[in-house]
């Protein structure tokens, strides 16, 4: 039996943990944890005049690293589903 909740129990503000899974010119990539498998996203382009989102871009968290994010806003226009995720606290948290 698997520990990941169904995507219909996340929501718009949740506060969750994700993983940084990749680095783009546009931002970054990162899985949501306990949760069915689903990609997210942050914008730092567009995003880049907020004070936490500026310091994400110039100091992107390194892949694998885990950090604390607020969902943004859940697309379901792709074929799978995509979240957009908001910083609650842009450094990376220690699971060790």
């Amino acid at each position: 039996m698997s520990d990941e909740r169904p995507l219909s129990e996340l929501a718009q503000g949740a506060q969750v943990e994700a993983t940084i899974t990749g680095h783009w010119p546009w931002g970054v990539t990162a899985k949501i944890h306990g949760f069915e498998p689903v990609g997210a996203s942050m914008d730092v382009i567009r995003r880049g005049s907020e004070p936490e989102v500026r310091r994400l871009a110039q100091e992107l968290p390194p892949v694998g690293s885990v950090i604390s994010v607020i969902v943004g806003e859940i697309r379901t226009w792709h074929h799978e589903p995509w979240i957009w995720i908001d910083l609650t606290c842009p450094q990376v948290l220690d699971h060790s």
